[in-house]
């Protein structure tokens, strides 16, 4: 029996779990901080502390092995983690830096605050390639996401902003650093004015990952019920789930 757990600071990591369920089957259980959300323009202390009383919880379910599907996640606590509860951590960046290796051409890495401050694309795809990669912390999104809004104006108008630097340069390749872009990948698309390769890491996650079952379990929990949230589950997930609101931490 396999228990994988996968965590996000909120939604955006649902993106994660279909990709992962499709191709490994296994016990799942996904926490995401609903209530916390966003986690990308926190200071690094906090994220750590967060990250922790996820995993704390997530632990009680005998988890074989972790996910990180959030990018924040990823570049701010990942040796800590490893370091701390003895298991190995999957981070959603090291799918992204592989498939970066699938396009030529220069790249735009849309992230969060955190993760473009990181520079963590950056380094790592320019010291293996001759590509230039440029940063955009695209700090509005997130909450735009977690609000229901995947499209419609305000979403079009934060992204003419994020995306002007793609649209004045004709970047060839961008990168979606952080899980909840690909939920308005459409938006992206509609508010460039060339044709360029959308790159979504989750697709790459499940490359390295193996289980013993024949069939998915999906426990789902959230630290805020909302109405968004239940339409992102109706439109993301397509395989049978249980879900619990749970608060953890001190809830702040």
């Amino acid at each position: 029996m396999t228990n994988i757990g996968v965590f996000d600071s909120g939604l955006g990591g649902l993106t994660v779990l279909r990709e992962l369920y499709k191709h490994t089957k296994a016990n799942y259980y996904y926490f995401g901080d609903t209530l916390r959300v966003p986690y990308g323009n926190r200071p690094k202390e906090e994220i750590e502390k967060f990250t922790y009383q996820i995993v704390d919880f997530l632990e009680d379910f005998d988890i074989d092995f972790y996910v990180i599907a959030c990018n924040t996640i990823s570049v701010s606590v990942l040796d800590k983690l490893e370091g701390k509860y003895k298991k190995k951590f999957f981070p959603i960046t090291k799918a992204g830096l592989r498939a970066s290796e699938d396009f030529k051409g220069d790249f735009l890495v849309l992230g969060t605050k955190a993760t473009v401050e990181s520079h963590f694309y950056k380094k790592n795809i320019e010291k293996k390639t001759h590509s230039r990669v440029y940063e955009v912390p695209a700090i509005k999104l997130v909450d735009l996401i977690e609000n229901g809004q995947s499209q419609g104006d305000k979403i079009d108008q934060a992204l003419k902003e994020y995306l002007s630097l793609a649209n004045e340069k004709k970047i060839e390749n961008i990168i979606l650093a952080c899980t909840h872009y690909p939920i308005i990948k459409e938006s992206i698309k509609k508010n460039l004015t060339y044709k360029a390769n959308i790159i979504n890491p989750a697709s790459y996650i499940s490359d390295k990952l193996t289980s013993d079952l024949d069939e998915s379990r999906i426990k789902i929990y959230l630290s805020k019920e909302s109405r968004a949230s239940k339409k992102l589950l109706a439109k993301l997930i397509d395989h049978p789930y249980t879900i619990d609101y749970v608060r953890i931490g001190d809830g702040d």
